[in-house]
């Protein structure tokens, strides 16, 4: 069966703008229910990699439908032999009738009261694989009414298309985990980015960019940072430069006078291939953070082999305290602070105390 037109219109579209519909596919999932006449529709994900983990579940009925009907069971369906969701064949659209299979009485009395508590008495259910071994089953079900040959059709010709969309469901959602990772790691450090493009119009910008720039946005992801004129007009001006600068330029920006607070700038590394511009910068600005010390020490014990109350004096030291005075903040004498001082230097093989600050702060020790 090819799709039509219509088709294209009501399904495709919302198939593939609904990757980010919460919920997820909305439009396109409620469409399938009326085009098809089923009670439920059940949508089941299973993303590559991840078959120990339950499956990402989405279900649409017509409304006031069975309310004495038990939830649909994927795994209970499959233990009864009603839906081997794991063994089907990908693509190929399977009723009720061709996978129970099982001759035996006891076996099909337990089938008729999964069946029958689930209000089931027919089904059209089909596995779709993406690129990345994700999985996806929709399972189509009525009590009274059977599904016809052309509602196997469609499933059968939706589902190339539905394979696409999952893949790039989960690419993007892969994306999207990778730069919350990277921006949470960042935010440890107190550092936030912003891109800009050669007119200073703000395209991207993290949470402490946004605050310490005071971003407001002018639509859906564009923005404009709300700094005094002189600063606004440095901004442009570096961002203009870097547009057609090289990839090693940099530029500095002071963005807030009162506070002494500088933005780095510097060409964004977008490839020469890539549909965006490449007149980018990004902006990077810093706040003035350290790790919580409670949380640290711990990460410091680990990572210098130190005991407890040695890591939690490093730690002190770390934070710009002189050994005496951060033996008196964790109630040590002078002379304990200075005894344990010696052991972590002879532990860490650090030359003093500038050496240690540099081990404590290029090791994992901010991300605390």
């Amino acid at each position: 069966m090819a799709l039509g037109t219509i088709d294209e219109r009501d399904l495709l579209l919302p198939l593939f703008t609904g990757v980010d519909e919460e919920p997820l596919w909305d439009t396109f999932l409620h469409r399938l229910l009326a085009r098809t006449r089923a009670q439920r529709l059940h949508l089941f994900i299973r993303p590559g990699g991840m078959s120990g983990m339950p499956p990402i579940k989405r279900t649409i009925r017509v409304h006031g439908y069975a309310p004495s009907a038990t939830p649909f069971d994927l795994e209970a369906f499959s233990e009864a032999g009603l839906l081997p969701y794991a063994a089907l064949r990908p693509n190929r659209v399977y009723s009720l009738e061709e996978t129970t299979l099982s001759e035996s009485p006891e076996a099909i009395r337990r089938q008729r009261g999964v069946l029958d508590a689930a209000w089931v008495a027919h089904a059209r259910f089909i596995r779709i694989v993406a690129r990345g071994d994700h999985n996806a089953w929709l399972v189509l079900l009525h009590d009274r009414l059977d599904f016809g040959a052309g509602d196997s059709a469609l499933l059968s010709a939706l589902a190339p298309h539905v394979a696409l969309a999952l893949g790039l469901l989960m690419e993007l959602r892969g994306l999207r985990l990778r730069a919350t990772i990277a921006e949470d790691a960042l935010a440890l450090l107190g550092v936030g980015q912003a891109i800009f493009d050669a007119s200073s119009q703000a395209i991207i910008a993290d949470r402490i960019a946004t605050e310490e720039l005071d971003i407001q946005s002018t639509g859906q992801s564009t923005g404009r940072a709300q700094l005094r004129a002189g600063p606004m007009q440095a901004l442009s001006a570096a961002c203009r430069e870097l547009s057609t600068a090289g990839s090693d330029a940099r530029r500095t920006v002071r963005f807030d006078d009162r506070l002494g607070k500088d933005m780095l700038l510097r060409r964004a590394p977008i490839a020469a291939d890539s549909p965006l511009s490449s007149g980018y910068s990004i902006g990077l600005v810093r706040r003035d953070r350290r790790e919580n010390a409670k949380s640290a020490v711990p990460v410091v014990a680990a990572t210098l082999g130190l005991s407890t109350r040695e890591a939690a004096l490093a730690e002190a030291i770390s934070q710009g305290s002189s050994i005496v005075e951060a033996g008196a903040e964790l109630q040590l004498t002078q002379e304990t602070a200075r005894n344990y001082s010696k052991r972590i230097y002879a532990k860490t093989g650090a030359s003093g105390q500038a050496d240690l600050v540099r081990m404590m702060l290029t090791g994992l020790v901010p991300f605390a």
